[in-house]
């Protein structure tokens, strides 16, 4: 069974010398669109050329709402922690 689509989000947490931590979300259809955006863009330049564009998995795209929240990216140097994750 497939999981259901969900409203997700993208966040970037930042811990650094500052006595707060920096929050941003953004939510996960701003990547996705960007994506899907990328993937058209590319395939259409190589039809403009007149060659077969590559094959292209536009759906797979939203592969990233069946994930549970998770991290992406975690990395810490000089005193600064960043984490980029999804939820």
């Amino acid at each position: 069974m497939r999981p259901p689509l969900r409203p997700r989000f993208l966040y970037l947490a930042v811990w650094g010398p500052r006595p707060f931590p920096l929050y941003l979300a953004l939510p996960l259809f701003f990547l996705e669109w960007g994506l899907l955006l990328l993937l058209f863009l590319w395939k259409t330049r190589e039809l403009l050329r007149g060659r077969p564009g590559p094959r292209v998995p536009f759906l797979k795209v939203f592969a990233l709402r069946g994930l549970p929240p998770t991290p992406l990216l975690s990395l810490e140097a000089e005193g600064v922690r960043l984490k980029v994750g999804l939820w």
